[in-house]
Parts: C-alpha cells; sequence; structure tokens
C-alpha cells in the first residue's frame, strides 16, 4: 500500500467512512479523481474485507465523448475484475421539467437519484465519491457569492449520512493526480470542464487564480474554513432539529405544518434554521434553498395578517392564521392523474381528500321542499355533457357562480371572498364537465347549469355528504 493509500484510508477510518467488511459502490465517471479512488479502493479491499461495486452514469450530454467515457469504465473494471453497472440517462429530455435549475445541477440530482436506487436495491453499505479538496474550495465559494449561510459554506460533508462518503475530500487534485502519474495509470478528460459557460468553471478558471495571487494557499484555506464552519452548523442543525419538533402541529407525506406563535418566540438564526430544515424533510433532499426564500419565509412568519404564498424548487410555503404550511408542489398533470375521479350519472364517487361521498342521479321532477343548499345542487341536464369528474380546483381555474348574473370569477378569488383557508380549498372537490365546472361542491354551482322552471326537462342532482362547507378540516 503506498504513501498515499495509506494516508487517505487512515483518514477515513478516524472519520468512520469506513468499516471492515463495507459493501462499497464506487461512482466512477472516468476522471483522474474517480479513477485514483476506484485504484485505492482495490489497493485496500483485501485488508477491509471489503465488496466492491462500480458504478458509471453517462448522462448522453457529450455523444461519442460521453460513449468513450463510459467503455473506459468499463475496461477498467475488467482489467480491475471489479464489477460494473453503466446507467444511461437521458438529462437533455428531463430539461423542459427542470424548474429552472442549471443542466449541471439536474444532471447532479438525477445521478444522485440512480446511486440511491441501487444502494437500497443492491445493499450496498457505502457510496464513494471522489471529490478533492479543490472541489471543496470551489463549492465554497460558490456558496459564498450566493451569499450563503453556514448551511452553504460548510461545503461538503466528507460523511452525509447514511453511506455517502468523499474519501479524498483531504487531498488536493494535484496530489491525487501525482498518485495517478507515478503509477502510470491513465484517466478521461471531460471536455466540459474547460466550458466557462458552466459556473463552478468559471470559479475554477477565473476566481481562484486571484485569490491565489493574495493567498498561494487558499484551497487548504476555503477548506479549512468549512471544517470549521461545518462543526457550527452542525451544532445549530441539531438545535433547530429539536426546535421543529417543538413547533411543529403535524406532518403528512405531502408536508408540514408549522405553529407560527412558538415559531416566532424562537431567536432569529433558530427560526433560520427550522425553516431551512423543514424545507429539507418535505424534499427529502440535503438541497439548500435560495436565502430569498428562507427570508420570505420569515417575513411571512413575523408579520401581521396572512397571505400571500412563496414558491421555491417543488415547494410552497403559506401562512394560515397561526398556521405555517410547508407543500410539495404537484403539477397538474400530477393531480390529475391521482385526484381525477369519474362520477357516472346516476353514481357515486368518494374524495379521499375528506372522506366526503358525492352522488348524482337523475330526477324527473324537483321536490316539492325544494332546498338547493351548499351540499345539493340541481342542473339542467340538457345544459352538459354527461362526462362528469371531481377533482381538485387548479390555477386558472375560473366558473360562473349562481347568485352573480352570470359573471366570471376565478376559483382562487371566489375562495378568498368566501376566506376559506389555503388548506381547504385544496381539498374541495370541483365536479366538472366537458363545457367547464358545474359545481364548487359544498359551496356554489355554476349559473350556467341552473334551472330554468320553463325550460328544464331533466335534472341532475348532485348531493355530498356530510356538509363540507361546515364539517371539520
Amino acid at each position: 500500500m503506498t504513501r498515499f493509500e495509506q494516508q487517505v484510508l487512515a483518514s477515513a477510518r478516524r472519520q468512520g467512512m469506513l468499516c471492515d467488511h463495507d459493501r462499497v459502490l464506487v461512482a466512477v465517471s472516468g476522471g483522474a479523481d474517480s479513477v485514483a479512488l476506484l485504484h485505492a479502493f482495490c489497493a485496500w479491499q483485501e485488508a477491509l474485507n471489503l465488496s466492491l461495486h462500480v458504478i458509471h452514469v453517462n448522462h448522453s450530454l457529450r455523444g461519442e465523448e460521453s460513449e468513450a467515457d463510459a467503455h473506459f469504465v468499463h475496461r477498467l473494471c475488467e482489467q480491475l475484475r471489479v464489477p460494473c453497472v453503466i446507467q444511461r440517462l437521458n438529462v437533455k429530455g428531463k430539461i423542459p421539467t427542470r424548474n429552472g435549475e442549471s443542466l449541471q445541477s439536474l444532471a447532479r440530482k438525477l445521478r444522485y437519484e440512480v446511486f440511491t436506487k441501487i444502494v437500497q436495491k443492491l445493499g450496498f453499505t457505502k457510496v464513494a465519491l471522489g471529490h478533492s479538496k479543490d472541489d471543496q474550495a470551489e463549492t465554497v465559494l460558490m456558496w459564498m457569492m450566493r451569499g450563503a449561510g453556514s448551511s452553504g459554506l460548510s461545503g461538503m460533508p466528507a460523511f452525509r449520512m447514511p453511506y455517502f462518503i468523499r474519501p479524498f475530500l483531504g487531498k488536493s487534485r494535484a496530489e491525487i493526480e501525482g498518485y495517478l502519474l507515478k503509477n502510470r495509470w491513465p484517466y478521461r478528460t471531460d471536455s466540459s470542464n474547460a466550458n466557462s459557460k458552466y459556473h463552478r468553471n468559471r470559479i475554477r478558471q477565473e476566481v481562484l487564480p486571484i485569490f491565489r495571487k493574495f493567498n498561494p494557499n487558499i484551497v487548504q484555506v476555503l477548506s479549512r474554513q468549512a471544517s470549521i464552519v461545518r462543526d457550527e452548523s452542525d451544532f445549530l442543525d441539531h438545535l433547530g432539529a429539536e426546535a421543529l419538533v417543538a413547533v411543529c402541529l403535524k406532518t403528512s407525506t405531502n408536508g408540514l405544518v408549522l405553529n407560527r406563535t412558538k415559531l416566532v418566540e424562537l431567536p432569529r438564526a433558530l427560526q433560520r434554521r427550522v425553516v431551512l430544515l423543514a424545507y429539507r424533510q418535505v424534499t427529502e433532499t440535503e438541497v439548500h434553498p435560495r436565502f430569498d426564500f428562507v427570508e420570505g419565509v420569515l417575513e411571512l412568519v413575523n408579520r401581521v395578517g396572512s397571505g400571500q404564498m412563496i414558491h421555491f424548487s417543488g415547494v410552497q410555503v403559506f401562512r394560515d392564521y397561526e398556521e405555517i404550511h410547508f407543500c410539495v408542489v404537484r403539477t397538474n398533470e400530477e393531480v390529475s392523474a391521482t385526484l381525477s375521479l369519474p362520477l357516472s350519472i346516476p353514481g357515486l364517487v368518494s374524495w379521499p381528500l375528506t372522506d366526503h361521498t358525492l352522488r348524482a342521479c337523475v330526477m324527473e321532477r324537483l321536490p316539492e321542499s325544494w332546498n338547493e343548499g351548499p351540499s345539493l345542487a340541481y342542473l339542467d341536464a340538457d345544459q352538459f355533457t354527461p362526462d362528469l369528474i371531481v377533482r381538485q380546483w387548479a390555477p386558472g381555474d375560473s366558473f360562473f357562480p349562481l347568485g352573480m348574473n352570470g359573471q366570471n370569477k376565478k376559483v382562487q378569488d371566489f375562495f378568498s371572498d368566501i376566506k376559506l383557508s389555503r388548506k381547504r380549498r385544496s381539498e374541495v372537490p370541483l365536479v366538472v364537465a366537458p363545457e367547464g365546472i358545474v359545481w364548487v361542491a359544498g359551496f356554489r354551482m355554476d349559473h350556467r347549469f341552473r334551472l330554468d322552471k320553463g325550460k328544464t326537462k331533466r335534472i341532475v342532482a348532485l348531493r355530498m355528504s356530510p356538509d363540507f362547507s361546515t364539517s371539520a378540516s
């Protein structure tokens, strides 16, 4: 075992990254850092009784060059007798749904999803990544330029629970390349690393050289700073996790609800950390939300009155009186796929969000006591196509509320007028025909489908039970 390998192994063992008999999935792109990492693990394999497996993710972004990288990794694994999985991704095909993410950020997210799935499927105990001390310095500078707090300035952790490890985080890129050169081990060079359109590349090529003029050891300094800040950030995480439990009212698969009154009593720094941890819990990631998102949520928490909704990367936060809601945002396609239920005439459907039942039936004439309350609607069957569905409201939905002389109104504005809480808005079922919304169930039917005593020949009655507008949420 070389001196370099001994040093890295000793550091990894000291930090609890590696244990005897670990089953390690080594992420190998073909570049210098990851190829060196694989050779190091092969050197440690016998001493630690490690079981090794390689994963190479081909993002299909560089055409023939990407394919050549995959071929190189495959041949390297054959030579080292290490099993290898090549996973191809269509990153470009995901671009329309990336919600403002950079291409590099999207590729990273998809790559980590692949790692996680393989670990869960095959039972690996560790996933080894080849990030170096230089990568750490670049990461700290990137977050510094974004105005990040301690979570961002702490950089990448050497060991991110439960299984991601970075054994080379204490070694510079020059040391790693020297290790490869001394052993005459080839590696691939990613041409996109020279492309200045990528933010990290510009930091590497333009910003770091300026810092080196002031301090030649800037990479070491930034790496040390990241380590110090991480210890402090971990301590804040500990306090924040306790505070989050104390202020959390309820959790669900769709998000969580915080007690505003208790949250505003916390010190500002702890409020900020609770928001950060709430975001991570809802998204089930270690992603750092933008500073303006966190500050926007704190403004929402600390000011007087409800209203306003804040969105960031698939999460929406809103205040409903003394409750602060963090919710995962689903696309309209996801909503319609999961909560678009057909309603036959006659027929009934159970609304899963509130356990209400909606019934539809045909009537020849109105009952003697015609009582069209909020949970009962009588419609002219000849004014709409009987292909009804029941779904949640979506942005842009509008209808013609009965009693407003045929005026069109957005459903969202209708909810605001009747002061319906934001939480309950998402639970209200809409009964929709091809011609439009016929009934905001439990509240108001559409003017266009009202009965005309002189002309109506067929009547459809819609009933919701129990009464939604008065039942507990």
